[in-house]
């Protein structure tokens, strides 16, 4: 009887865990970014909270649920991982649409930067993935931003490009149409309920194997 209520308890927990990690990483991200924006946390102790401790939350979730088979709620950090970088994304977003200046800048330069990186998957093979990312130095009036960074060519040498900045610094520029709070909280939502969703799947398909595997009592 106490080894079912142990191993009952012990699955309740780890579901529970399955359950709590998404969101919370998410949580940590957003509550980082938006101290780093409109209180006084420093720019280290947003990385240490909003960065570094939702990835070593979500990486050592997975390692954990990967030791010992259960392999959807391993695979869940990645969608929670991405409703974390969406949660920090949307709190400069919504400082823009909250506080930020609109203003039209003409465009000097525009530079492209092409980075690859490697890395090795599981079965010891390298794949390549190449990102490449437009800086565009600006002529704005006084107070504007002097480079704006875009996945994406927003306008060529010579034009005016919309800008909207935040005077106080704390988030990063964007073009005046590139700026989506409410999508990117929605979209940070719906991968970290999707991450949940497989994080409770996961914990009921671990008992319900666990259940299979366990050895039948002989009859008396």
């Amino acid at each position: 009887m106490a080894g079912w209520q142990g191993g009952w308890a012990r699955g309740l927990w780890r579901t529970g865990v399955a359950l709590a990690a998404p969101p919370l990483a998410a949580a940590l991200a957003f509550w980082a970014a938006r101290e780093s924006a409109y209180g006084s946390l420093g720019s280290w102790a947003f990385v240490l909270v909003g960065l570094l401790a939702p990835l070593l939350l979500l990486v050592v979730h997975a390692a954990r649920a990967g030791r010992r088979g259960a392999e959807l709620i391993s695979l869940s950090a990645l969608p929670a991982g991405l409703g974390a970088v969406l949660a920090l994304m949307s709190v400069g977003h919504s400082v823009l649409e909250d506080r930020g200046v609109e203003i039209s800048c003409v465009v000097l330069e525009v530079t492209e930067h092409t980075e690859t990186e490697s890395s090795m998957d599981a079965e010891g093979r390298w794949t390549s993935t190449t990102s490449t990312s437009y800086d565009h130095r600006l002529d704005c009036p006084s107070g504007g931003p002097e480079h704006l960074d875009s996945p994406s060519r927003l306008a060529k040498e010579g034009t005016s490009l919309a800008v909207v900045f935040d005077p106080r610094g704390k988030v990063s520029p964007q073009a005046a149409g590139d700026v989506h709070g409410w999508g990117l909280r929605t979209a940070a939502e719906v991968t970290v309920a999707a991450a949940v969703l497989m994080g409770l799947a996961g914990g009921i398909r671990e008992a319900y194997g666990k259940r299979r595997r366990r050895p039948r009592r002989p009859p008396r």
